[in-house]
C-alpha cells in the first residue's frame, strides 16, 4: 500500500467511476485499475463492487475512505508546512470564492494568480458562505472568501472587503446612485434573493427585521448572474453589492440605489488545525492587490479594502 496508490482509490471513491476517475489523475485506466487491484491484494478484502452503471464501496471499502480522507489530509499539509519554508509556492490549493464577485475579482485575480505562482495547481469553486465554511472545516477547501456572517471562531480569518449593499432593479425603475434609500424601502418591492442561509439573505432578513418588516421573496436562486438577469427583465429586485451586477449596470440593464447602513464584509478563512501554505497566502495578498487595482481604476464603487 502506498501514497499514489490511496490517492487513486479516493478518487475512485469519490467519483464512483473508474472512467472518471482515470480522468482527473490524467492516467491510463487500466494502470488505474492494476493499482486498485494491488491495494486489494495487500490489503485482502474487496474495496469495490463493480457493475454497468459504475463501482460502489464494499464494507471494507467505507472503512478505507474513512482513514484514506485523514491521511492524505495529514500528508498534505506536512508538504505544505515543509513547502512554507521556500520561496516559491508550488503543489495544490483549493480555493472557494463568492459568485457575487467573479467579473470584477476573480476572473482578474485566477489569471494573475496564474501567471505569478505557475507551480501550484489551482482548483476554484464558487459558492455560498454557508456552503465553503463547511468545506474548509472538513478540509475539502484549503482556503475560502465569505462573508463574516458565518462563524468564524474554529478558523483563522483575515479580513479582506467591504462592500456596500444596493437595491438593485430594472432600468425603468429608475434607481439612482445619488438617491440613498431606507432598508423599509424593501417591504414595498417583489423581491428575488439568494436562499437561507445564504449570507446576504440573512444580511437583508435581519435589516428587515429590525425596522419591523417580514419578506416572502417571490423568487430564491443561489446563482448571482441568474439573479441579475431576472431583475433585467422585470421579475423583482434584488439586494446585491455592486461587483455582483456591474457587467449589468454599465450595460444599461439595471438602475440602483445604496442601502442605507446595509454592507457585506468579505473574509479569507483557512483552518486552525492545517494553517495557512505559502500558496494560500499568496492568494491572500493577491486578492487585495487586484482589489486596490480595480477600486483605483473606478472600476468598483462603494468598495473598502481591508487587508
Amino acid at each position: 500500500m502506498n501514497l499514489r496508490q490511496l490517492t487513486y482509490f479516493e478518487q475512485v471513491a469519490e467519483l464512483q467511476s473508474f472512467t472518471r476517475a482515470a480522468g482527473v489523475l490524467h492516467v491510463a485506466q487500466p494502470s488505474l485499475s492494476r493499482q486498485i487491484q494491488l491495494l486489494e491484494h495487500d490489503l485482502g478484502v474487496l474495496l469495490f463492487v463493480r457493475s454497468d452503471k459504475g463501482v460502489k464501496l464494499t464494507e471494507a471499502g467505507v472503512a478505507l475512505q474513512e482513514r484514506t480522507k485523514s491521511v492524505l489530509q495529514q500528508v498534505r499539509r506536512i508538504r505544505d508546512e515543509v513547502g512554507q519554508q521556500s520561496k516559491t509556492p508550488r503543489g495544490e490549493l483549493n480555493i472557494g470564492l463568492p459568485p457575487s464577485l467573479f467579473h470584477l475579482l476573480t476572473v482578474p485575480l485566477v489569471c494573475e494568480y496564474r501567471k505569478r505562482y505557475p507551480d501550484v495547481q489551482l482548483f476554484i469553486a464558487e459558492g455560498v458562505s454557508a456552503t465553503m465554511h463547511e468545506a474548509v472545516l472538513t478540509g475539502k477547501l484549503d482556503a475560502a472568501v465569505i462573508s463574516d456572517a458565518e462563524p468564524l471562531g474554529m478558523l483563522r480569518s483575515r479580513l479582506l472587503l467591504r462592500e456596500q449593499l444596493y437595491l438593485v432593479g430594472p432600468k425603468a425603475a429608475g434607481l439612482a446612485v445619488e438617491r440613498p434609500l431606507e432598508v423599509a424601502a424593501l417591504a414595498r418591492r417583489p423581491l428575488i434573493l439568494t436562499r437561507r442561509p445564504n449570507a446576504l439573505r440573512l444580511l437583508v432578513e435581519h435589516a428587515l427585521a429590525k425596522a419591523g418588516h417580514r419578506i416572502e421573496p417571490v423568487i430564491d436562486t443561489d446563482s448571482t448572474r441568474l439573479l441579475c438577469e431576472l431583475v433585467a427583465h422585470a421579475l423583482g429586485y434584488s439586494v446585491l453589492p455592486f461587483s455582483a451586477f456591474a457587467e449589468a449596470y454599465r450595460a444599461g440593464r439595471l438602475s440602483v440605489a445604496p442601502m442605507r447602513g446595509l454592507s457585506v464584509t468579505w473574509t479569507q478563512i483557512t483552518s486552525n488545525e492545517r494553517g495557512v501554505s505559502l500558496a494560500g497566502r499568496k492568494f491572500g495578498d493577491l486578492f487585495t492587490e487586484v482589489a486596490n487595482r480595480q477600486l483605483a481604476s473606478g472600476e468598483w464603487l462603494c468598495a473598502a479594502v481591508l487587508g
